[in-house]
């Protein structure tokens, strides 16, 4: 699957309905779409290499995109793609 975008939650959010995602101030989140209703898809970083990324629907006024500054290894797994980078985020 790919992503349109990487972001970071900068407020907690509790899910109303079972479609949406749970996420917590700080998360990294991989957004899969952009709706035009204020909601977007967003798969959230696992914690560990043993979880499965949770998915589901996000306010998009409680993320920010992040910014990288490259400088520092940086390393994330995406489903079955692993991105090893030489970066921060910001």
């Amino acid at each position: 699957m790919v992503f349109i975008g990487v972001y970071r939650a900068v407020y907690d959010y509790a899910p109303q309905a079972e479609s949406e995602l749970e996420i917590k101030e700080g998360d990294l989140l991989f957004v899969l779409e952009k709706g035009d209703d204020g909601w977007w898809r967003a798969k959230k970083k696992a914690q560990s290499e043993d979880e499965e990324e949770p998915e589901g629907d996000i306010p998009n006024n409680y993320v920010e995109e992040v910014s990288f500054l490259c400088y520092q290894n940086f390393t994330f797994s995406f489903g079955w793609m692993l991105f090893a980078l030489d970066c921060i985020s910001l």
